[in-house]
């Protein structure tokens, strides 16, 4: 009993977990469902006129073509009902599957059928509608000589003879009744005033009809529609109600998630910088020529809970768009002061770089922040270098905005690096503008030394325009010797990339200061870090 009771608990917890996602899809489901509903009902209507004309025309080529083959008979025999008369008649019985009799006629009296001589009187009624039809045919439901209910197809030569044929008025009704019944329909056929009945007899009085008429013969079609009718039609089309409401139940989950992981993502990145969650890592930036470490560059990581590491390329352009970029660089100011506190060799010797928003730079809230910093710690600012990104695009006004906070940060003792230079037009058009103390060239033109024959031209004259300008120029990206070798030959001093470390966390970057003093003081090269 308790193991019963704990098992229910569970599944209630987990109904009650999940019913706020269960509504949604139980909603789309319903009204699915009642659309559906609405659509097959209009499509029922619709089946049924098509199905209505269809059969019509199907029973009136029917009686076409069984009289074109009595016309035909009628002019094969003679009009004295002879043994070989009689003979074709019975053999055009015996190969019709469906006609019962044949009877040969003249002025208005059946003197012959296939069993033999014969007088049957035609009434008056079925002469005048021979007559008057087009065609010289007609049909009619009255009772044979056996007093049997009969369905009759008259056909006459236009003037005073003809031949009718007999047959089941079941018979009959089968040509269309396969089909019907397979959707359920209530029907019945009417031949002037007397009905060929469906099976359905007793449930046809009080429902849905539609009434179909003949233009060529007098006969008419009714289909009653029944419960049975709307139920066979619903279920037709249930899969693809289904399959409709799992599509739009995809759908939706899709949306959900989309919206729900990017919500999640900025609620967790605001958390994330609220409660100090993110890290700093540090990259080292080498003088080839000395193989000395002389700075790094600030990186900021998120180790996100869910999703693992979420790459700067997607939280930085984020936090930007939420207004979040300030609380991250004042994050990045606070924890590299820190390490510059902690490690006063490294302070003597080497620099740090923090990356800064194009946003960042026009806001006098940011500028405040820069001066009270300096304020703060004058003697940091000159190993600080605040890096900004190329992709500056401004507007006229913006620049003289930026170019004039950025001679101020200079003038508070701080170097000002461009980022990403060479990838596009704005780096140059700051460049022109402004004397900044380092260029930093894009990791793309470095990793195509070995592919692209231009790139060195292209590298020498940026680095040509940085030693005219007095910048000092840093290649970032470099990954192995031969890029060393190259960036060497064509004038580049420093380099940053995976060759001689990754970014790295500050306590293993003190500790990769220390390794590089050690290795200037034995005069060896500067060692790899070995993440």
């Amino acid at each position: 009993m308790t193991r019963i009771t704990s098992i229910l608990n569970k599944v209630v917890k987990a109904v009650s977990t999940h019913f706020p996602h269960i509504i949604p899809i139980a909603g789309i489901f319903i009204a699915v469902f009642l659309v559906t509903a609405a659509t097959n009902h209009y499509q029922l209507r619709e089946h049924v006129i098509a199905d209505g004309k269809k059969s019509i025309a199907k029973l009136e080529q029917y009686i076409d073509n069984v009289a074109d083959g009595l016309q035909l008979l009628h002019d094969s025999v003679g009009k004295s009902c002879t043994f070989e008369d009689r003979l074709k008649l019975k053999e055009h019985v015996f190969n019709s599957h469906m006609i019962k009799e044949i009877g040969l006629y003249k002025n208005g009296t059946v003197y012959c059928t296939n069993e033999g001589p014969a007088n049957i009187h035609l009434f008056n009624s079925t002469l005048q509608r021979i007559a008057a039809s087009p065609k010289h045919i007609t049909v009619s439901l009255s009772h044979s000589q056996s007093r049997l209910s009969t369905f009759f197809i008259y056909a006459s030569d236009g003037e005073e003879s003809g031949i009718n044929a007999l047959l089941h008025p079941n018979q009959f009704l089968e040509l269309i009744s396969p089909a019907f019944d397979r959707r359920n329909y209530g029907y019945q056929i009417q031949v002037l005033h007397k009905v060929i009945q469906s099976h359905q007899e007793q449930q046809l009085r009080n429902n849905h009809l539609f009434e179909f008429s003949s233009d060529l013969y007098p006969f008419s079609l009714t289909i009653f529609l029944t419960p049975a009718t709307y139920k066979t039609h619903y279920l037709s089309h249930l899969g693809e109600t289904i399959l409709l409401a799992l599509v739009l139940s995809l759908i939706y989950f899709i949306v959900r998630y989309q919206a729900l992981a990017k919500l999640s993502v900025e609620y967790s990145l605001l958390h994330a910088i609220k409660q100090e969650q993110l890290e700093l890592y540090l990259q080292p930036i080498v003088d080839i020529h000395s193989r000395t470490l002389v700075g790094s560059e600030a990186l900021i990581r998120w180790n996100h809970p869910a999703q693992g590491q979420i790459s700067p390329e997607q939280f930085i352009p984020l936090a930007e768009k939420l207004g979040a970029i300030d609380q991250i660089t004042k994050y990045a100011f606070k924890e590299v002061t820190r390490f510059l506190k902690q490690n006063p060799d490294y302070v003597s010797q080497s620099y740090i770089s923090i990356n800064i928003s194009r946003y960042q730079i026009l806001k006098p809230e940011f500028v405040s922040f820069i001066n009270s910093y300096a304020k703060r710690y004058p003697q940091y600012t000159r190993r600080i270098v605040l890096e900004l990104t190329e992709n500056v695009d401004l507007t006229p006004e913006q620049l003289d905005i930026a170019i004039g906070n950025l001679k101020h940060f200079q003038q508070l003792g701080f170097e000002i690096a461009i980022d990403d230079f060479g990838t596009g037009y704005s780096g140059l058009n700051l460049v022109r503008q402004m004397k900044f103390d380092v260029v930093k060239i894009d990791q793309v033109f470095t990793k195509s030394l070995h592919t692209d024959s231009n790139i060195k031209p292209v590298l020498k004259s940026m680095i040509q325009l940085a030693a005219d300008l007095g910048m000092k120029v840093i290649a970032e990206g470099v990954e192995n010797e031969s890029q060393i070798e190259q960036l060497e030959q064509l004038g580049v001093k420093y380099i940053q990339g995976f060759y001689y470390a990754k970014p790295i966390k500050p306590d293993d970057l003190a500790r990769f200061h220390q390794m590089t003093n050690e290795a200037i003081v034995l005069s060896d090269p500067i060692p790899r870090w070995k993440s």
